[in-house]
C-alpha cells in the first residue's frame, strides 16, 4: 500500500513537529506500538492506569492542537490513550484505511482489545469523529460513551465554506502529502441510517455555527434524527472557520467540551 507522504522531506518535517508537540505536554507519557491487521499503530499514554479510559483518535494533522489540549486538560481525570493516525513519529506502519468498509471500525477494535480497555470515553473531532463512528459500528462493546466535536460522517461538507475559506491553506498542506491520499473531507461517506441503528452508547455532540466544513443546524437537525441514543448537541457559542483552532485558542470554548466530559464520566 501506497504511503501517504509524498517525500523523505515531508515525512520527517510532520515527525518533527509531531515530536515537538509531544514535548510540549507537562508530564511524562509512555510511547506503546500496537499491531493491527492493518499495521503497526503508535498509541500515546498518559495518566494513572487506576482511572477511567479516555480514548482520542489523533485524526489529521490540523487537530493535533486540540487533541493536546485535551490530553492537558483531562490528565488528571483519565487514563489517556492517543491513538496516532496516520503515523507522524517515523514509527509504526504507513498505511491508509478504507471510508468505506469496516476498516476503521475493526482496526479501533483490535487497538482497543490489545490495551485491554473497557468502558472508554471515546472523543473525536472531524476526522476522529468519523473514526469513533465507526467505531461504534463495528462494535461499541468496549465503548461507555462517546464525544464528538465538529464530526465528519454525518453530514457533507459545505463546499462553498471550503472554497472561500480554507482552500489556500490545503494547497499548502498538498506540498506536503500526495494529493489523491490527502485527507479530503468530500470523500469520507456519510453514517447510514441502517449503521446509526446499531449506536446504543450515549452519544454527546459539539457542533459550531461557522465550521467550516459542517455548519451547526445542518450537523445537529441529521444527528437528532440519525442516533437513537443522542444525549445533547452543545453548540460552540464563538463562531469560528475552524473548529480545532478554535477549540485550542478559546478558553470558554474548551472549557465547555471539559466539563461536559467530566460531567458524564461514569
Amino acid at each position: 500500500m501506497k504511503a501517504p507522504f509524498c517525500t523523505m522531506q515531508a515525512k520527517n518535517k510532520i515527525a518533527e513537529n509531531y515530536r515537538q508537540k509531544l514535548d510540549e505536554l507537562p508530564f511524562s507519557y509512555e510511547l506503546m506500538q500496537i499491531e493491527t491487521t492493518y499495521g503497526d499503530t503508535n498509541i500515546i499514554i498518559t495518566g494513572s492506569a487506576n482511572k477511567p479510559a479516555l480514548v482520542l483518535p489523533a485524526g489529521t494533522d490540523s487537530v493535533i492542537s486540540f487533541t493536546m489540549a485535551i490530553t492537558i486538560e483531562l490528565a488528571n481525570d483519565f487514563r489517556i490513550y492517543w491513538i496516532d493516525f496516520p503515523p507522524r513519529s517515523n514509527q509504526g506502519t504507513e498505511f491508509q484505511l478504507k471510508f468505506e468498509d469496516d476498516s476503521y471500525g475493526e482496526w479501533m477494535f483490535e487497538i482497543l482489545s490489545r490495551l485491554n480497555v473497557h468502558n472508554a470515553v471515546l472523543a473525536g473531532i472531524e476526522f476522529g469523529g468519523f473514526i469513533a463512528l465507526k467505531t461504534l459500528t463495528f462494535d461499541e462493546k468496549r465503548i461507555a460513551r462517546v464525544f464528538l466535536i465538529t464530526p465528519a460522517g454525518i453530514v457533507k461538507p459545505s463546499r462553498f465554506r471550503y472554497f472561500s475559506k480554507v482552500l489556500f491553506s490545503v494547497i499548502k498542506f498538498r506540498i506536503l502529502r500526495k494529493e489523491k491520499l490527502t485527507m479530503d473531507m468530500f470523500r469520507i461517506p456519510l453514517i447510514s441510517e441502517i449503521e446509526a441503528v446499531k449506536i446504543q452508547t450515549p452519544l454527546y455532540i459539539f457542533t459550531a455555527e461557522d465550521d467550516q466544513f459542517y455548519p451547526a443546524n445542518r450537523l445537529r437537525k441529521r444527528a437528532k434524527k440519525l442516533f437513537r441514543s443522542l444525549k445533547d448537541v452543545h453548540l460552540l457559542n464563538e463562531g469560528t472557520t475552524k473548529a480545532a483552532i478554535n477549540i485550542y485558542n478559546s478558553g470558554t470554548t474548551r472549557n465547555k467540551i471539559i466539563e461536559t466530559i467530566l460531567k458524564n464520566e461514569l
